[in-house]
């Protein structure tokens, strides 16, 4: 049995630990930093580059605390006219042909979807003094997303399906003439009321129909709705009807032609015979194809009007990050022993001051599982970074940031009616104002020393953001809905931004800060490895991801202290 992913990240952490314990020497000289945050400032003038690759992996996600799948949103036991909003007309359609209480669905959909995200960090920083260090980090993003869409075969739910006037004329034409026989029969009977009226003796039924002249004239009425009630159903030469109709032999079939078979009924009462054995226009043949569902997805007339979802790679820059970190408290270093030496402990604290520049590409909305390559928001953050060294071998740091949103963006989105509602047609895209909201962060980061080139690291963090605000732009377009709908709410957004989350990793470094602090030629460096993962979320909808990093720090300056 293949091990999980988790198992097999660990098992190649400790066989490269074990490698590089077996021929690492003791020098009991400079601290390892490792790949997470910590309270360190840089020597003056003293550089410090930053290149990694960072790749990430889900498949699954939590909505309000719930793991569910990544396509969860078209996935379940009924595609209607909820997740479906073209549906909605064939629903009223259904009910004024006096089919109420049947609504209709293409079956019961799965989509699986896998995403993946490979980013290359790279930043620079620089010790202004030694206790100001400045730093620039940007990164280049390139997102992938998978994903497979069927109908599942077990439910057998399907009640309507793709029109089939998109065949050919000659459909149309059948429709027409099945159509016609309605509103003929309707002509027909006005035609006999009227002439019993002028001639009370004109046929064998005047005396029935002057006794219920206003029941003749309401079932007349009820022909012709029906007969254009069909008409904008399933389509014919004049009309195109709606994108899907009634499935052959369905029970919303059965319901409409029970319907056909008591007009029949009621019009022979007063000897119109001529909808004895009348049919309806054609339905749909079959549940939906793998064609008929790509369309789902891209037509905008027939579905969601939204890219492929195998079209989903992007390759784009990220969101800047400018920033500061000023050391405030030192009781870690001991004159020219400075903070980076083993034998040092104390408590250590910085505090770091980011600015997020939006340069990065949001969640497309025409893209249904595309991933974004930053927030596209700009946003100021401040952090307070906390190193406890007790001992030669163990330090850990705490890290607590605030960040807040800055000003707002305005992004055309799709707007749903029910908070439900996430897979959205392209019908709802309204210019939407977009105000970010803050977010809350703790870290727990605890760190080994095994010798003066080997560290490990873990990390537990946790993380928790307020909701953005989403409102519709001034003048934009007064809602245009299509049948049945209820009215877009851009607020129904918000509720989605509020997250919760947990997150774990463990991690190595290897550096030779030691061996350059002794003196010995070539350039100071670390690389590190990371495997964090998600643990739990709460509210919100938070993807659950694997992600392992590779990070190489060079020191082309290092100044040891």
């Amino acid at each position: 049995m293949p091990l999980p992913r988790t198992s097999r990240a660990i098992r190649r952490l400790t066989v490269t630990l074990a490698a590089l314990l077996a021929s690492a020497p003791s020098v009991h000289a400079q601290r390892i930093l490792g790949p997470t945050e910590d309270a360190v400032t840089l020597p003056r003038r003293t550089f410090r580059a930053t290149v990694g690759g960072e790749s990430s992996v889900q498949r699954d996600r939590w909505r309000d605390g719930t793991l569910e799948g990544l396509g969860a949103p078209l996935t379940g036991d009924s595609l209607n006219a909820v997740r479906l909003s073209l549906l909605g007309p064939l629903d009223a359609s259904l009910r004024a042909l006096g089919v109420p209480g049947l609504p209709s669905t293409l079956g019961s959909p799965r989509l699986d979807v896998r995403q993946r995200l490979f980013v290359t960090p790279v930043g620079l920083e620089y010790g202004l003094t030694d206790r100001i260090t400045l730093g620039v980090r940007a990164t280049l993003v390139r997102t992938r997303a998978e994903a497979l869409l069927r109908m599942r075969g077990d439910s057998g739910r399907a009640n309507v399906g793709v029109n089939p006037i998109t065949l050919g004329s000659g459909v149309a034409v059948a429709n027409g003439t099945a159509i016609g026989r309605y509103s003929a029969a309707a002509a027909a009977l006005i035609a006999r009321r009227d002439a019993c009226v002028a001639n009370p003796g004109t046929s064998a039924q005047c005396p029935t129909i002057l006794a219920e002249l206003s029941r003749v004239a309401t079932l007349a009425a009820i022909a012709g709705q029906f007969a254009t009630g069909l008409s904008q159903l399933y389509g014919s030469t004049i009309t195109a009807g709606r994108p899907y109709v009634p499935m052959a032999g369905s029970a919303i079939d059965s319901a409409l032609k029970a319907r056909s078979d008591s007009l029949a009924t009621a019009m022979s009462r007063y000897g119109i015979t001529s909808l004895t054995g009348a049919t309806l226009p054609l339905g749909a043949q079959t549940p939906l194809t793998a064609a008929d569902l790509s369309a789902l997805v891209a037509d905008s007339s027939r579905g969601y009007g939204a890219r492929a979802l195998n079209d989903n790679a992007l390759t784009a820059i990220g969101d800047v990050h400018v920033g500061a970190k000023i050391l405030v408290l030192d009781r870690v270093a001991r004159g020219d022993n400075g903070r980076f030496t083993a034998e040092a402990r104390g408590i250590r604290q910085s505090i770091g001051l980011d600015v997020r520049i939006g340069t990065g590409t949001p969640d497309d909305p025409d893209g249904f599982i595309d991933l974004a390559t930053g927030t596209g928001m700009h946003a100021v953050t401040v952090r307070s970074h906390t190193d406890l060294v007790w001992d030669e071998r163990f330090w850990a740091t705490v890290n607590v940031g605030f960040a807040q949103g800055i000003g707002s963006v305005a992004r055309d989105l799709r707007l749903p009616s029910l908070a439900s509602q996430e897979f959205l047609e392209a019908w709802r895209t309204r210019p939407t104002d977009v105000r970010p909201g803050s977010a809350l962060e703790a870290e727990v980061a605890p760190r080994w020393q095994v010798s003066d080139y080997i560290a490990l690291t873990a990390l537990w963090q946790w993380r928790r953001t307020t909701m953005d605000q989403h409102a519709l732009a001034a003048g934009a377009p007064v809602e245009d809905l299509l049948p049945g709908q209820l009215p877009m709410d851009a607020a129904l957004l918000d509720a989605r931004t509020a997250t919760s989350s947990h997150r774990a990793a463990l991690g190595a470094t290897y550096s030779t800060l030691a061996a350059r602090a002794h003196g010995r030629d070539g350039i100071a460096w670390e690389i590190s490895y990371l495997h964090l993962q998600s643990l739990a979320s709460g509210a919100g909808i938070v993807p659950k991801r694997f992600e392992d990093r590779i990070v190489l720090r060079v020191y082309p300056r290092f100044r040891a202290r």
